[in-house]
Order: C-alpha cells, then sequence, then structure tokens
C-alpha cells in the first residue's frame, strides 16, 4: 500500500509499506508535446524515469499511466495504478 506524505521539493514523495520511495512531479503540459492534457506527472526512482500520469481535459476526465521504465525495477505496474489513484 502507498501513502503520498506531501509536498516535497517541487513535488510529491510516495512511500510503500516496505520503505521504497518515488517522487512525482506536477510538469506543464506545454512544450512537452502534451498539449490539451490538464494534470501531467513524472514519476521518478532513485533518480530515473519510470512512468508518467497524465489526465485529459475532457468533460469526463480519464488518468492515463504510461510505464516507461525500461530496466527492472521494485517497482510495476499495479504500484502505479495504486499511485494514480492516490493523486489529487
Amino acid at each position: 500500500m502507498w501513502s503520498i506524505k506531501g509536498w516535497i521539493c517541487g513535488g510529491y514523495c510516495a512511500t510503500r509499506e516496505d520503505g521504497e520511495m518515488v517522487f512525482i512531479y506536477s510538469r506543464p503540459a506545454w512544450g512537452t508535446g502534451q498539449c490539451g492534457i490538464k494534470r501531467y506527472y513524472e514519476l521518478r526512482s532513485r533518480g530515473q524515469l519510470i512512468a508518467r500520469i497524465s489526465s485529459e481535459s475532457s468533460w469526463r476526465p480519464q488518468a492515463r499511466a504510461e510505464w516507461l521504465a525500461e530496466t527492472d525495477r521494485p517497482l510495476n505496474e499495479t504500484d502505479l495504478m495504486d499511485l494514480a489513484a492516490l493523486l489529487p
């Protein structure tokens, strides 16, 4: 189970019960090719970009989570979905 500790150094710090940490940074949609997106977050683990969570700006917003890590990590897609559900 994940918990978000709050705003730390321009982002959120999420921790899992076993001590694993992920930093979540809010990013602007402009200049990134992500135009038309309401919210845009990058997830970093041990300094590496591992995932992106976004929300399309429509009358019925839907969260979209993308797993970007190419190497083995102590995280998986289930962790990503849990973190996406916790974000504001």
